[in-house]
């Protein structure tokens, strides 16, 4: 049985947003556009962020980033390669029966 996706209001634009695609501030607790998926298009009005003190997500819209005195978040750090290593397949060993 599908449900009816949540809808909310956007407090940094204004517009309709899915509970799938949102967050919430830590700051404002108002919910905001955050795409949460690198393979779909979507909007941003907001970023979240690693604490490196606490571990832990930090989500903040961008009328709270903008106010002064607030924690900005990291700058992106590039996207790295991933190394992957190829090892040639071994023959297999064979081995002497004993008599």
């Amino acid at each position: 049985m599908p449900t009816e996706p949540q809808l909310f209001t956007c407090t940094v634009c204004g517009a309709q947003v899915d509970a799938r695609m949102s967050a919430e501030c830590n700051w404002c607790d108002g919910r905001y556009h955050l795409n949460q998926r690198n393979d779909a298009e979507g909007q941003d009005c907001g970023a979240v962020w690693i604490d490196e003190q606490y571990l832990a997500l930090q989500f903040a819209c961008n009328t709270c980033l903008a106010r002064d005195g607030m924690p900005a978040p990291p700058p992106a750090a590039p996207a790295r390669a991933r190394r992957i290593i190829v090892t040639p397949a071994q023959p297999p060993r064979r081995y002497k029966r004993r008599a």
